[in-house]
This record gives C-alpha cells, structure tokens and sequence, in this order.
C-alpha cells in the first residue's frame, strides 16, 4: 500500500513519464494514489512542486548510483568505462516527452536540474582526468579544465544538434563511437593498450 510521501513521489514519477507532465493532472494523482485530493495537498503544495520533489528523487538515485559503480575501480580507465555504461542505461531510459514537458511548462525546475547536473559531470570527469594523469594512463599534458568543459560542450551539442536521433544517440553503437572519440584523446601509449584490451565491453553486458 502507498502511503509515504516518497513512495507517492515515486509512484507519480513513474505516471509523469509514461503520460507526460501535462497530460497528468492532480486528479490523477489522487485517483492513482488512492488518496483525496485534498490528502494530497497536505503533502504538495502543487504540481509545481511535486515536480520539483520528482527531479530532486531523482537527482540523488542517479548520484548514488555513478558513486556505487565507480567505487574502488583499480584505475581511471576502468572508471571511464562504469561511467559511461551507466550513462547508456539512463539515456536508454529517458523518456522524451518528460524532458519536453519540463522544459516547457516548467523551465526553472528544468534549468536547475540541468544545471546540477552538469555540475555533477564536470566534478566526475575533473576527478577521473586527475586520477588518470596521476596514474600514467592519461596525457601529462592534458589541460584538465579545458578538456572537461570540451567534454560537457560536446555531449550538450549532440544531444540539441538535430543531427542525430534519439534512437541513434542511445544505441551502443553510437555511445561506443562517442566514448572512443573522447578516451583516444586523452589516453597516454600506456593507456591506450589497457583500453583496447577492454573496449568491446562497451558494446556488451549494457
């Protein structure tokens, strides 16, 4: 039985993605969630809101989940490839009409997501370029800072360039293409060897 605002926001997350944002009206949560609109209330102050409570849940899975896979990985390499696996799987995810819907009828909730997470890439691929020059898998002469924004600025236009699908974007295929363009960069002759040795679990197991 749903009975905790969690478990609400969990269960209207879930509806919100499957029928858009607009077309979910707080009607159907009630209705959805067994509870009086005016239960509802008491735990939202409005739709508004309860995207915000949304996106906030989500923000923190999805953090815990990078820190749980990238977790006592032996190197940076190996950390590159958890990254993107997991990347893979939540765009595989992602369903567009809620992105749509957000970023219409509610652009600050919108922009505030996008700019935390942001945030969250450029600290993991900083964190991940020093390890990886420290350890010798990466160029010594990598310009950190320059190379993350690079990273972040590429993976932004892809996604609103038009040229590519949605389809495409999250096939293992592309993710493959795209994750080498960027690891070839930056990898060191020593780190290039571990990374061939590795690259076709890209393509597996995702």
């Amino acid at each position: 039985m749903i009975n905790t605002p969690q478990e609400y926001i969990k269960k209207v997350c879930e509806m919100f993605k499957t029928y858009g944002i607009k077309s979910v009206t707080m009607d159907d949560v009630a209705r959805e969630l067994g509870i009086s609109k005016k239960t509802l209330y008491l735990h939202f102050k409005d739709k508004a809101e309860l995207v915000g409570m949304i996106l906030k849940m989500e923000f923190k899975e999805k953090a815990e989940e990078f820190s749980r896979v990238m977790a006592n990985k032996d190197n940076a390499i190996e950390e590159l490839f958890e990254y993107y696996k997991v990347q893979l799987k939540l765009l595989a995810n992602q369903k567009p009409n809620f992105i749509y819907d957000l970023k219409k009828y509610y652009p600050s909730h919108f922009d505030q997501f996008h700019k935390k997470k942001k945030e969250r890439m450029i600290e993991s691929m900083l964190k991940n370029l020093k390890r990886g020059k420290k350890e010798g898998l990466f160029r010594e002469d990598i310009n950190e800072d320059i190379v993350t924004r690079m990273h972040v600025a590429r993976i932004e236009s892809i996604m609103s360039s038009g040229l590519f699908s949605f389809e495409e974007i999250v096939s293992p295929v592309f993710f493959a293409e795209a994750f080498k363009y960027h690891v070839y960069a930056i990898v060191s002759d020593k780190g290039r060897k571990i990374f061939k040795k590795n690259i076709e679990s890209i393509t597996t197991n995702t």
